[in-house]
């Protein structure tokens, strides 16, 4: 008896080791597995089960991604990879990318900010800070250096908007220290087409810093490195679909003391317009030409700034002397080049209550000098009617007056939404503690609700540190710009970075273009199936499969169409 509890003992304890040895095994193991390019990564993100075969559907004139993940790679491990068509052809024009994990020291804000300014928590994100997450995408080759135990890389096949529809198998061969994985991406090609961004029927718009454009790439301002770097972020901003660019009116004005013009660089503007023309942008935003001190101040001055530093009161004799003279020569440069239908011009950003009257008399001045000038303005004001044509409220003041803004619409003028350092909470933004499905969602629901454009104010406009200071501070105490607001983009060694968010962003304004073809000609189906996965900006399914399936439902809706 004594014999047979040894050896039962003695059993379970080689039962144990075995098992302790097999967990140990599986901890060095590598793993590679595939997920959907709307779920978030992160570099603890566990491989248990990985995926080998992910299938996705999409309309021609688009892209069809898909992300990997590979763990338990020693450091200094070479990675090949290489993916190829349904015969073994290579596939030469697909894209890889390194995804690049970025640092979220703080959670966006339940209101707006961070958590630290109103000191309430917000239940809304995805993951409670500090973390890391995967969101930057530096553009490789095959082999990849890799340095860390885990690594997060990005596929895309490019959707031709001529590729035959049908079912489109890739084959994705990753090797790993001599060994090799075989993981299978299938692209289900519609016959729905996405037009070009030269024929969007939306407008959207980040607003570029290109002072940071020149530091981060040490290149000097208007010069031909200068150029050169700019045609490639023009290319990228396109890629992801924007089609609307703005400029600064002191970059091309000299001033003397006296507030006299002394030189008006039109050649340079020219040249700054076309490069993102021929890039296939369409509209032109002439940036406020007014601001304030500071957020503390209600001053309304000159972005223009005199030679001895002297700031000029936007309604002074003198700054409006400036404004019209600035103005006529914009207007002249506009119009010989055809391109004064194309212009949309800021006054003041963010205009409130308090600034209506002085706002309404820039305003004037203007349209003294061209009476037909479009005004797009982010606004914070109802007040203003008669003024603007371009109405861009924060989302969620579009939300709570709703009432006004498609009254507006309705007279002719066009609304807009934006999103900044607000809102917080459950609303539609695009920072890094967010879903990828809320960028998604913009381009839904500017559909849903008729919205004619989108702007974001920051493009590039990252600190010292754009990986690491997600969120910086702003301007007063406690007020932070949560993960992500100032910068959508990030700098490389040759060039602007895409992000998860941009490329999201991205993937709704296609989804614009497919709900607006619908809408056209079924518009009860088209709101059936955006009422699957989308109520309100803050109101919406978190589920990326019932997001994929009201996308292939889309799909097939507009496919019928040309069966009509």
């Amino acid at each position: 008896m004594l014999m047979k509890r040894i050896l039962r003992i003695v059993l379970m304890c080689c039962v144990l080791i075995s098992c302790i040895e097999a967990q140990i095994r599986r901890q060095g193991e590598i793993n590679v597995g595939l997920f959907d390019e709307l779920r978030e990564l992160y570099p603890d993100t566990r491989l248990d089960k990985p995926d080998k075969i992910l299938s996705v559907e999409a309309a021609r004139g688009t892209i069809a991604g898909v992300h990997l993940l590979i763990t338990g790679v020693s450091r200094k491990t070479t990675v090949g990879f290489q993916v190829t068509a349904g015969n073994g052809t290579p596939l030469h024009d697909a894209r890889w990318y390194r995804m690049i994990d970025v640092f979220v020291s703080e959670n966006t804000g339940l209101d707006r900010c961070t958590e630290k300014f109103s000191g309430t928590i917000n239940p809304f994100v995805i993951r409670r800070a500090p973390f890391r997450i995967y969101e930057a995408l530096d553009r490789i080759v095959s082999p990849l250096d890799v340095d860390s135990g885990t690594t997060a890389m990005r596929l895309e096949v490019p959707v031709d908007s001529s590729l035959k529809p049908g079912k489109y198998s890739y084959k994705i061969r990753v090797d790993i220290g001599g060994e090799s994985e075989m993981l299978d991406f299938n692209v289900l090609v519609h016959r729905a087409s996405v037009p070009p961004v030269s024929r969007s029927t939306i407008s959207y718009i980040n607003w570029i810093n290109l002072d940071n454009v020149c530091k981060d790439h040490a290149v000097e301002k208007w010069s031909e490195p200068f150029w050169k770097m700019m045609r490639k972020y023009a290319a990228l901003m396109a890629k992801g679909r924007q089609n609307t660019f703005w400029f600064l009116w002191q970059d091309y004005f000299t001033f003397d003391t006296a507030g006299t013009i002394i030189e008006f660089r039109r050649d340079r503007l020219e040249r700054y317009i076309r490069t993102f023309l021929d890039a296939g942008f369409r509209t032109i935003h002439g940036a406020p030409i007014t601001r304030r001190r500071d957020w503390s101040s209600n001053d309304m001055l000159l972005t223009v700034d005199l030679p001895d530093g002297k700031e000029v009161p936007a309604i002074s004799e003198q700054g409006k002397r400036m404004i019209t003279e600035m103005a006529g020569r914009i207007i002249t440069m506009m119009k010989e080049n055809q391109w004064d239908t194309r212009w949309l011009q800021g006054i003041f950003d963010e205009p409130t209550d308090e600034f209506v009257d002085r706002y309404k008399e820039i305003v004037a001045l203007m349209r003294r000098a061209k009476p037909d000038l479009a005004i797009l303005e982010a606004t914070m004001t109802v007040k203003l009617s008669g003024s603007i044509n371009v109405w861009c409220p924060q989302v969620q003041e579009y939300q709570a007056q709703r009432e006004f803004f498609d009254g507006r619409r309705a007279s002719g003028d066009k609304v807009w939404v934006y999103t900044c350092l607000a809102p917080g909470g459950p609303w539609l933004n695009r920072l890094c503690d967010q879903e990828r499905l809320r960028q998604v969602y913009i381009g839904w629901a500017c559909a849903k609700f008729d919205l004619q454009g989108f702007l974001h104010w920051g493009l590039n406009f990252h600190g010292d540190k754009p990986f690491e200071e997600l969120v910086r501070f702003h301007a007063a105490p406690n007020t932070f710009l949560p993960a992500g607001d100032s910068h959508i983009l990030y700098p490389g060694k040759d060039g602007p970075l895409s992000s998860q968010r941009f490329e999201a962003h991205r993937i709704g304004m296609e989804d614009y273009e497919l709900l607006a073809q619908l809408k056209a000609r079924d518009t009860a189906k088209a709101s059936l199936i955006i009422d699957r996965i989308f109520q309100a900006f803050d109101r919406y399914s978190k589920n990326i499969d019932e997001y994929r399936s009201a996308k292939a439902l889309l799909l097939e809706s507009v496919d019928a169409l040309s069966d009509e």
